[in-house]
């Protein structure tokens, strides 16, 4: 039986932290020449910060951030129906923070997709629940070099 490595960790200074290259294996990634992308996503809370890392084919994803929403299983409802028709690389879960709820995920899609412009339509037919809809397009990330 193959023993699967679920994790990996290391102890470092605090104070070391800014000058630290990461140390992040990909070689469990199938297919990585599939893959010449990662989105990278960091969630920060409170005193915790974790880091999630998902192999791309494409250079630029959709962040969908909903905010200010009452939770109620019609309103999952609604966000699952838009949804199902996408493939979510990420999502957060449904947040509470200062008394508002909040709701992100990442779609493997771009703004230029004819897909795109569904999921804006689908949008705009439940944006009255919602305090603010956000869509945002996440692309490669400069260089320091360039």
């Amino acid at each position: 039986m193959r023993i699967y490595k679920l994790t990996e960790a290391y102890v470092q200074r605090t104070h070391d932290l800014p000058k630290t290259t990461l140390k992040i294996s990909l070689i469990n990634i199938k297919d990585p020449e599939e893959y010449p992308f990662l989105l990278i996503v960091q969630s920060t809370i409170e005193n915790s910060i974790k880091l999630s890392i998902y192999p791309l084919k494409n250079e630029k994803i959709i962040k969908l951030t909903f905010s200010g929403f009452n939770f109620s299983n019609e309103i999952i409802d609604e966000i699952s129906k838009i949804l199902q028709n996408y493939q979510i690389v990420h999502t957060s879960g449904v947040l509470l923070i200062e008394k508002q709820l909040f709701y992100e995920c990442y779609l493997n899609l771009s703004l230029s997709e004819i897909k795109a412009k569904e999921l804006n339509t689908s949008l705009e037919k439940i944006k009255n629940i919602f305090k603010e809809i956000k869509i945002e397009e996440i692309g490669l990330k400069k260089s320091k070099e360039n």
